[in-house]
């Protein structure tokens, strides 16, 4: 490898530029039908089993990152002393807000992942469900999730793995087509986690084409630990 940041590799990969606008309009239309969207990409139990891997929601505090309508943090609540979920959708933020409002130990915030308002050091846990193919920089957003854990914190990252679903930039808005789990790992290592543990999901993204086939994509979960 040469002397570039990974970031800027990550970038030249993607060959995508500008997309987080896109990314904020798109939520902003989707927004009350994207339970229903999100359900044939990534399902309860793939969540509860990711939660459950992690071991960072009992009785801590935690945040969901990209929490767009309060999926990941409506699996986080019944166990944590306190969900912090973040986005930067107010359009989905509003949808979150409906469906966790039976849950009194949760706090939504408009923000982005890359920019969190919490102090150093906060976290117990910190939960990125499916958004770091929308950040701009994974780098830069896994640092800014480390930033915020205690020592000894739980990081834990779902995502696609590296796709060839071009499409997806325009139908979804997605920034990556997937992510190398060596360079998920490097991230992780560089952010200042240890014990990383890298794993298939108990499940698959089955997203549908513009021809209509439903076409399964792999996910990753990506665990680590803040030194």
């Amino acid at each position: 490898m040469d002397n570039k940041d990974n970031t800027t590799i990550a970038a030249e990969k993607c060959g995508c530029t500008g997309c987080c606008t896109d990314s904020r309009s798109y939520f902003a239309e989707v927004a009350e039908q994207w339970d229903e969207i999100r359900s044939g990409y990534f399902t309860e139990h793939m969540r509860d089993a990711a939660i459950k891997k992690a071991k960072a929601a009992s009785q801590g505090v935690v945040a969901d990152i990209g929490t767009g309508t309060g999926f990941v943090a409506a699996g986080l609540a019944p166990h944590a002393k306190k969900v912090y979920g973040f986005d930067a959708s107010p359009a989905m933020l509003d949808v979150a807000r409906r469906n966790l409002a039976g849950y009194a130990n949760v706090e939504l915030m408009e923000s982005p992942g890359d920019h969190l308002p919490l102090p150093d050091n906060t976290l117990d846990g910190v939960f990125a469900n499916m958004f770091l193919h929308h950040a701009p920089e994974p780098l830069n957003a896994i640092k800014e999730m480390a930033r915020v854990l205690k020592p000894g914190g739980v990081m834990c990252i779902t995502d696609l793995d590296t796709h060839d679903h071009t499409w997806q930039r325009e139908k979804m808005a997605d920034v990556w087509l997937g992510f190398d789990r060596e360079d998920i790992h490097r991230w992780f290592s560089e952010a200042g986690l240890s014990n990383i543990d890298i794993d298939c999901a108990e499940g698959t993204c089955d997203a549908c084409g513009p021809d209509g086939e439903v076409k399964p994509l792999s996910i990753f979960v990506a665990i680590g630990t803040k030194i």
